[in-house]
C-alpha cells in the first residue's frame, strides 16, 4: 500500500500489486488525482526530485535507459516507511510525494484508492481560473 500526497491535506492511499510497472502506478496515480495521462513523468526512487541516481522516465523521453514500463515495483526493494518522488508534466512539475505504507503478501488484482483526503487541484490551474 502506498501513500500519494500532493501538498499538505491532499493524498490518497493506494493498494497495488507487486506486479505492476512503475508506469502502472503512475497511471494509477493520475487517476487517483483526477488528472489526465498527456505529459512525461519519472520516479525518483532515492526521494530527491529530478537525481539521476535511481531514476526512471515515461518511455517517450529521449535517452533514457530506465523505463517506467519496464519495472515492476516488486523489483525495486520497496519496504515499508520507503519514500520517493513522482513528478508529472515536467513544465508545470506536478510534484508527489510516495510513501510506502505496508507491503502486502497478496495479490491485489486491481488497484484500488483505500483512502482519499483532500480534494485535489485543478490539473490545468491557470486555464480553469
Amino acid at each position: 500500500m502506498i501513500s500519494v500526497s500532493l501538498g499538505t491535506g491532499c493524498y490518497r492511499h493506494i493498494k497495488i500489486s507487486g506486479k505492476a510497472t512503475l508506469f502502472q502506478l503512475h497511471g494509477v496515480i493520475l487517476d487517483a488525482f483526477q488528472f489526465e495521462d498527456d505529459h512525461a513523468h519519472a520516479f525518483f526512487m532515492d526521494n530527491v526530485y529530478w537525481s539521476r541516481s535511481d531514476s526512471y522516465y515515461a518511455r517517450e523521453i529521449e535517452d533514457e535507459l530506465r523505463t517506467t514500463d519496464k519495472y515492476k515495483l516488486s523489483k525495486l526493494k520497496l519496504y515499508k516507511g520507503k519514500q520517493f518522488k513522482y513528478v508529472f508534466d515536467f513544465g508545470a512539475e506536478w510534484r508527489f510525494q510516495c510513501k510506502i505504507l505496508q507491503v502486502l503478501e497478496e495479490q491485489t488484482a486491481q488497484p484500488t484508492i483505500i483512502k482519499s483526503k483532500g480534494e485535489a487541484p485543478s490539473q490545468y490551474r491557470s486555464w480553469d481560473e
